[in-house]
């Protein structure tokens, strides 16, 4: 079936109006303290890669004097975070009509099988740019700034595609109770499949508008938050700044989820009880 990208986003909007009060405390947990645990965490860090861009050596030093918080701490905000989803759309989509601990709990189990799901796609993925890549290398030789344009729009497009195809794979997991991390991915290939420029498309436009919404409400506060310290960044700003982002990516969080969920129910061709009832 044809994708349909207005319908899934009304859905998926009727659907976190309809349970707002149970994601809440999701997007809190899950998406809101992780972004401000790691912006308090890493801030320094991130401050002094900033102030020396330009200093090759320095940033060296701090990558190696620091890799190692910096991985732990991403890490940790990651498996937060597809917790975080996986919660939020059993949340929309289960029938049973689960508390927040229930799906929380749900969630923890569904996440061994997205994380493997994850680390295979990007294999999966990495594979197929060093093939191309390799092929492109030939092609260069050959044909020179041409072929490396080839390469470059190539990968480009595999990329995208393959994004695109692998996109339903937690709502597999969730939905339909897909364990396998590679059964999950398979169908979540197949459910893309006739539709991935469509879903591309979709997606770019949610992404657009998110890093527009995102980079205005920054410089609005940004100016607001100078004003009135002087022009002087002290604690309490950046501290607002890091609340603030981690809302808007709380928000996201929660959103995403519920296209996701949506797109998933459209693609599969099946409606399931709980979505009808979720998304009327």
């Amino acid at each position: 079936m044809n994708f349909d990208s207005n319908r899934a986003w009304q859905e998926a909007i009727a659907g976190v109006k309809a349970c707002r009060s149970l994601l809440l405390p999701i997007a809190g947990v899950f998406f809101l303290v992780p972004s401000v645990a790691s912006s308090f965490l890493l801030g320094d860090v991130q401050a002094r890669i900033f102030e020396n861009m330009d200093k090759r050596e320095v940033l060296n030093g701090i990558f190696q004097a620091e890799m190692g918080k910096i991985l732990i701490v991403s890490l940790l905000s990651m498996i937060a975070g597809f917790v975080g989803y996986l919660s939020v759309l059993v949340l929309l989509t289960d029938r049973s009509r689960p508390t927040v601990g229930e799906a929380i709990m749900r969630g923890l189990r569904c996440l061994p099988t997205a994380l493997a799901a994850t680390v295979i796609g990007y294999f999966a993925l990495l594979f197929c740019i060093i093939l191309i890549s390799v092929i492109g290398g030939i092609l260069s030789a050959v044909l020179g700034g041409a072929g490396v344009a080839l390469v470059f729009i190539a990968i480009l497009a595999l990329v995208l595609t393959v994004v695109a195809r692998f996109s339903m794979t937690f709502p597999v997991v969730v939905v339909e109770n897909t364990l396998n991390p590679i059964a999950a991915l398979q169908r979540s290939w197949r459910l893309a499949k006739g539709n991935a420029f469509r879903l591309l498309g979709f997606y770019a436009l949610l992404f657009i508008a998110y890093v527009v919404i995102t980079v205005l409400l920054m410089v609005i506060i940004g100016a607001a938050t100078g004003i009135a310290g002087g022009g002087e960044p002290g604690e309490a700003t950046q501290m607002f700044t890091s609340v603030l982002a981690g809302a808007i990516g709380a928000v996201v969080g929660v959103i995403a989820s519920a296209v996701l969920a949506a797109v998933h129910a459209q693609l599969a061709g099946v409606r399931d009880p709980a979505l009808d009832d979720t998304f009327s």
